[in-house]
């Protein structure tokens, strides 16, 4: 904080500091327009500035993290810091864009002084510091967003801004807010009763959540996930669960898909809806796939970070309330911030402010510093509409990050307490008057790459459900798998990621697992002797449940018969069983036996199976086949002479007497 003597000193050389500051902050933020020539090298340490809570009451001190986050290749010095704040506030939306880009105004008075250590290469350190309220000097200032700025010696500026929040009587900006919450499945699609515990219980993140999107009035979407896990865990769900579902069960609640799976890349796939096929548990058949639904709302559609074209928003907005952004918007809407209710085409959207929505995206990130930079930001665009049209009233929209994307807890915290944002429901924004738009031509085409990840998932699960045939109720085995698939398709709101093609490529493993689940075990060479023996099969059952398959056994030459090629086979749950196949041995020597497991409908399971087979049959049988392998050699012996000698003229008939017969040359 700085001294009396140090703020007259700083009072008398205002312009000075002015002037100084306007250079310093020309860019702030890498990659302004227009802030080349004057913006120092990307690897030059940067300062970052954000507010520790955006909201400004008069008579309040003012919480700020300073932080110097050194990019280069060497340590970056011990510098001051100077912290300045705007003499007034930003009077509207365009001056406040132009105040983050380094491009208009600059803070005019220096509120405090922060001394900050030498920072390592590639380091970074921060600080908070307090101001109190006088050296802020807002007593009896106008309300609204101020701007806050810090410089220092050869270090990139920064740029944030606090909002004094008095608004008086002025009318306050509606906001509708979608609020999904989901809960980390795994890649089995359930929560263990502990996984439930940790997100529903308290300082759980599903439980915050749910807390502060009550407060702000906001539309909840709740994954069926969380409550089909606990009605899985049956009498072992944990309470604070079950009390979490009775919360989140609001009239104007509405049911994510399973997982959160995103819709849009299900409606691109044309296979909208994949819901599960039932819930599997532990000790029993599988639940209804509703068990454990919440919400009977139509569900609320976030497609404010893709492109869509006029047939895609078509078949989203017949399932539910579209959110777009104004960006995806082809209109002129001039100096004003328009409501959030559109049509296009017919077709009614939720269009959010394009600016609002990046950053409520933002103010989700895992960097702190970065997310209190968002807020703040937020709070500032809010306020600086508020404040440019107070008599025009407006409801605009946002679609929050789904509770695994990120906290937007303090988001919600700080819109619920501003006296001039009044947080609504979705159906808020949805009561007034739309307006006409259209949509932009887009940039780039449509992405196809989620629709390719759900296709490619429903074939890798079209080839289990062959496979499923194996047990009475295929549902016991593919209401598992169709939960795993949910859990890996791409989520709402997001970008294709590798993790989700990785994702989709382990639903093959477990296709896998379920072919070689049911399989033959191969054994050491089999000696079979005698004329009917059996031949001794194993076959292992890994499943929890029984199993019904066909076992096939051909042989590789004749040296042993399989009166039997197929045998039908139960097996108990996780047993392992040893068929006898009965077959004849009719010779003596080596022979292979190929075995192999099949569905009752015929499809092959697991992997083909040689047995190897040294046959030698009892004496009796040797002898039999001995004398009639002797007596057919002799019968195609006779066969061959007689046919031999027919050929040559010599054969005689049954009235020939010895010697009759005369040569051809005789009787000529």
């Amino acid at each position: 904080m700085l001294s009396a003597g140090r703020l007259a000193r700083r009072s008398a050389s205002a312009c000075a500091v002015a002037a100084v500051a306007t250079t310093l902050l020309a860019a702030p933020l890498a990659g302004a327009p227009g802030a080349a020539a004057t913006a120092p090298a990307a690897e030059a340490p940067t300062l970052e500035l954000a507010p520790v809570d955006p909201l400004l009451s008069t008579g309040e001190e003012l919480s700020l993290e300073v932080a110097l986050d050194n990019r280069s290749s060497w340590i970056a010095p011990a510098t001051t810091v100077d912290v300045l704040l705007t003499a007034s506030p930003i009077a509207t939306r365009y001056s406040l864009s132009r105040w983050f880009a380094g491009e208009a105004i600059a803070a005019n008075r220096v509120v405090a002084t922060v001394e900050l250590p030498a920072v390592a290469a590639l380091d970074e350190h921060s600080v908070t510091v307090s101001i109190d309220a006088d050296a802020l000097g807002l007593e009896g200032a106008p309300w609204g967003a101020y701007g806050l700025a810090a410089t220092a010696p050869s270090v990139t500026g920064a740029t944030s801004v606090v909002v004094l929040d008095e608004p008086g009587e002025a009318s306050p900006t509606r906001l509708a807010l979608a609020a999904p919450i989901d809960a980390p499945t795994g890649p089995t699609g359930l929560l263990d009763a502990e996984q439930l515990e940790a997100s529903t219980g308290v300082d759980g993140d599903a439980r915050a959540a749910l807390d502060a999107a009550i407060d702000a009035g906001a539309t909840i979407g709740v994954d069926p996930a969380i409550g089909a896990s606990a009605a899985a865990l049956g009498d072992d769900a944990p309470e604070a669960a079950i009390d979490w579902l009775d919360r989140a069960d609001a009239p104007g609640a509405y049911p994510l898909l399973y997982s959160n799976a995103d819709p849009i890349a299900l409606v691109r796939a044309g296979e909208y809806p994949i819901e599960p096929l039932g819930i599997p548990r532990e000790d029993g058949p599988p639940l209804p796939a509703s068990a454990g639904e919440v919400g009977g709302r139509e569900p609320v559609i976030d497609a404010t970070a893709v492109a869509v074209d006029d047939a895609e928003l078509g078949a989203l907005a017949a399932i539910g309330t579209v959110v777009m952004t104004t960006a995806s918007l082809d209109e002129e809407i001039g100096g004003r911030t328009p409501s959030a209710h559109a049509t296009i085409d017919g077709v009614d959207v939720l269009a959010a402010d394009g600016e609002l929505q990046r950053l409520v995206a933002r103010a989700a990130s895992v960097d702190p510093l970065e997310a209190a930079h968002a807020r703040a930001e937020a709070m500032a665009l809010l306020a600086t509409i508020t404040r440019e049209r107070p008599s025009d009233p407006r409801t605009l929209a946002a679609a929050l990050p789904a509770t695994t994307q990120g906290s937007t807890v303090e988001l919600l915290d700080d819109l619920a307490d501003a006296g001039f944002v009044e947080t609504v429901g979705i159906d808020d924004a949805l009561a007034l008057e739309p307006r006409d738009a259209r949509l932009a031509e887009p940039e780039v085409p449509p992405s196809t790459e989620g629709a390719e990840l759900v296709q490619a998932a429903l074939a890798q699960e079209a080839d289990a459900a062959r496979i499923a045939g194996i047990v009475g109720d295929p549902s016991t085995l593919l209401a598992s798998l169709r939960l795993s698939l949910l859990a890996a398709l791409p989520d709402a709101g997001l970008p294709i990621t590798d993790a989700d093609r990785q994702a989709i490529e382990g639903l093959g493993g477990k296709l896998a697992d379920l072919r070689t689940a049911v399989e033959i075990v191969g054994g050491s060479e089999i000696h079979a002797v005698g004329e009917s023996v059996p031949m001794p099969v194993t076959i292992v059952n890994r499943l929890e449940v029984p199993a019904e398959v066909v076992l096939s056994l051909r042989a590789s030459n004749a040296l042993v018969n399989v009166s039997q090629p197929s045998t039908t086979v139960t097996l108990a749950p996780g047993s392992q069983q040893r068929v006898q196949v009965p077959v004849e041995i009719v010779g003596t020597g080596t022979v292979l036996v190929i075995a192999q497991l099949h569905t009752p409908d015929g499809v092959a399971l697991g992997q083909v199976q040689t047995l190897r087979v040294t046959a030698q049959p009892t004496i009796e049988t040797a002898v039999a086949w001995v004398l009639g392998s002797a007596i057919a050699l002799l019968l195609v012996f006779g066969i061959w002479r007689s046919v031999r000698k027919r050929r040559t003229g010599r054969a005689r008939g049954d009235l020939d007497a010895p010697g009759s017969s005369v040569t051809a040359e005789e009787t000529g």
